[in-house]
């Protein structure tokens, strides 16, 4: 997402009135300037979109000059109460999108503290999940950090150890879904699952197969219940990524080498979620697996070559099945797409 342009804060239209004094009579009388109109008084149609269009003025005012995130959010703290719902969700997006321009440079500013000497070993001294207030003897580091948290982001660490800011949906979630559609709310769950804990990194699962089954259902749940979701592309590849390693992440923990057959837990995973999901779009494609599974009796590679590598390539209709995923998935949901549209313009 690219930060929205900078927008100059513009002032209501003031209602303006003239009075009169009628020929040869006393009495007072309103009128308006010809050619004039009032700006719609709260409770009168219209001033809801006179409202939002100035919060959304005066937010990417807000943006333009800000330096750290909390700056931002503090703007939505006090004003996201006085929008409608259609407006909440407009601020909410652009908060994404103000996000993305933020966060590289507060990476940036972060790495070059972090290179001071014994700045990380603070951190690291801290273990997980980090607490910046237990921070000690530094505290130009402690208000800096604290002043990020202001801001909704999260300290998170790499693969190799190493720190990042990113985007704490959780809490987002917390502070502004009671003000967003159903829509962003569902996307905040969403999002603040994995923002809590990432599904995935270097080649291995970082939580239950069970986990990533209900994620992918929540998934599912977004992308069938709202069709023209403000945030479906990047739910549907969320969607798909969860989905690819839950078919065939199996470079660590899914195939005995001995054999080359799939675990019998992991088997078991698939057969539960068709079991209790019947009727999901998920289930069918993983009830489709296994009925490529169940024709190999469950042996999902070759053996690999002596020397070179124990496992080696896919038995061919695994392989073909794994190929053809992403495409399984795009037919599903965009048949679930079309009935849906289809049903709402009935």
């Amino acid at each position: 997402m690219k930060r929205a342009g900078a927008m100059a804060v513009q002032a209501l239209l003031a209602v303006t009135v003239m009075t009169g004094c009628g020929s040869g009579d006393n009495s007072l009388a309103v009128k308006e300037p010809q050619g004039q109109t009032t700006t719609p008084q709260p409770g009168t149609p219209g001033s809801e979109q006179v409202r939002g269009k100035d919060l959304l003025k005066r937010l990417d005012a807000t943006a333009s000059e800000a330096n750290e995130a909390r700056e931002i959010t503090t703007f939505l703290d006090a004003n996201l109460k006085k929008a409608d719902v259609k407006t909440a969700d407009r601020m909410l997006l652009r908060l994404e999108q103000y996000y993305d321009q933020l966060l590289p440079e507060a990476n940036a500013d972060f790495k070059r503290m972090l290179e001071q000497p014994g700045t990380a070993e603070k951190l690291r001294d801290l273990g997980l999940p980090l607490d910046v207030n237990k921070i000690q003897n530094d505290d130009t580091l402690k208000q800096w950090l604290l002043r990020q948290t202001e801001g909704k982001l999260a300290l998170d660490t790499n693969g190799e150890g190493d720190f990042y800011w990113k985007i704490d949906y959780e809490a987002l979630q917390k502070a502004y879904a009671s003000f967003a559609s159903d829509d962003l709310k569902a996307y905040l769950s969403i999002r603040a699952a994995e923002s809590n804990k990432t599904f995935f990194d270097d080649g291995r699962l970082l939580i239950g197969r069970g986990e990533l089954a209900d994620r992918m259902l929540q998934a599912e749940n977004y992308l069938t219940s709202y069709p023209s979701g403000h945030r479906r592309t990047e739910i549907k590849a969320l969607y798909v990524d969860y989905m690819e390693q839950y078919i065939h992440g199996y470079r660590y923990d899914a195939v005995d080498e001995s054999t080359m057959k799939l675990l019998p837990a992991v088997k078991r995973s698939y057969e539960q979620l068709v079991k209790q999901h019947p009727d999901t779009k998920t289930a069918q494609i993983v009830e489709e697996y296994l009925e490529e599974i169940n024709r190999n009796k469950d042996v999902i590679y070759h053996p690999g070559k002596k020397g070179e590598s124990v496992i080696g390539d896919p038995k061919r209709n695994i392989g073909e099945f794994w190929s053809g995923l992403r495409g399984r998935i795009d037919a599903a949901f965009h048949a679930t797409k079309q009935q849906l549209e289809g049903r709402d313009k009935k």
